[in-house]
């Protein structure tokens, strides 16, 4: 089956068409480049500000269970939730809307960021410089579609890797925090000890 079948997709928003050069009411949150991580998480704190010359069409903000992926290398997509909606996804970005009952939004941002289809992104821009893919591919990918109860496994347990190492890395930066204190704690007081 074609992606294109199951769900909208579509190229974000040309910036320049409705920034304003001044401050307006119509102020936004962009997601960047810089926001999607490559885990396919969206740093709150990368986030750029927007200023429309008007409101923006709701087509061009993220909603709930939107994929969105990166036009350029390396290609990640990230699953909007609640805590990331309302951004303005510009053209750098490809917005993925399921609108089909067969294909769930977990399934498709796993399915999206793995090597496999990685690979596959890439081969078909390897004859355009910027190595950029075309929304044609994305309308496109053919792919098996699983059941439901397959999706919603594959999906819970994709979730709960990423839970995992998040909170891996988290651990990690503890520990080398607990670690320096110590031995910081440790230098200090061999100083003390040598000037007595």
């Amino acid at each position: 089956m074609h992606l294109g079948e199951l769900a909208s997709v579509r190229s974000g928003l040309v910036l320049a068409r409705k920034e304003s050069r001044e401050p307006t009411p119509y102020c936004y949150n962009l997601l960047t480049l810089r926001s999607i991580h490559p885990d396919g998480s969206i740093a709150q704190e990368d986030l750029s500000v927007f200023h429309a010359s008007d409101p923006l069409k709701t087509e061009y903000l993220t909603q709930p269970g939107d994929i969105i992926v990166r036009l350029t290398t390396p290609y990640t997509a990230a699953l909007i939730d609640s805590t990331t909606t309302g951004l303005v996804v510009s053209s750098n970005f490809m917005i993925i809307r399921t609108e089909s009952n067969t294909l769930l939004p977990d399934y498709l941002f796993w399915l999206l960021n793995t090597p496999a289809v990685k690979r596959r992104i890439y081969t078909s821009t390897t004859s355009n410089v910027l190595s950029a893919v075309k929304a044609s591919f994305f309308t496109q990918f053919q792919f098996h579609v699983p059941s439901i109860a397959q999706q919603e496994r594959i999906g819970q347990i994709h979730k709960l890797a990423r839970r995992e190492t998040a909170l891996l890395h988290q651990l990690a930066e503890e520990k080398e925090k607990y670690y320096a204190a110590i031995l910081a704690r440790e230098d200090s007081s061999m100083k003390r000890g040598t000037s007595v």
